[in-house]
């Protein structure tokens, strides 16, 4: 699934385009039959889905690369609510890989 406002047809396979907010298509996708859902690699769809409280499990990976300037992952500080950390592993080079889970 492709959340988009500009496309009309995907050009990938098995792939299906829906003009709507990130929210909504979680509430759509839980009301229906089917597992976990999981978004990668979308900044925008992701803060939108923690703008909204719509995130149970939030899994970053860490990279010491300093890029410098560019867009924050979380411009106004971490989300809202409380979150624990649920599992953490050290890689190569130290990347971190961490799991937060919301506590409801």
């Amino acid at each position: 699934m492709v959340l988009s406002s500009a496309l009309e047809e995907a050009p990938w396979e098995r792939t299906t385009i829906v003009d709507k907010s990130a929210a909504g298509v979680v509430e759509d996708l839980k009301a229906g039959e089917g597992g976990d859902i999981l978004v990668l690699s979308s900044a925008s769809v992701i803060k939108a889905l923690l703008t909204a409280d719509k995130v149970d499990r939030l899994a970053l990976t860490v990279f010491p690369v300093f890029l410098g300037g560019g867009p924050r992952f979380f411009d106004d500080g971490l989300p809202a609510g409380r979150w624990t950390l649920a599992g953490q592993a050290a890689g190569e080079h130290g990347t971190l890989a961490l799991v937060y889970d919301r506590v409801r």
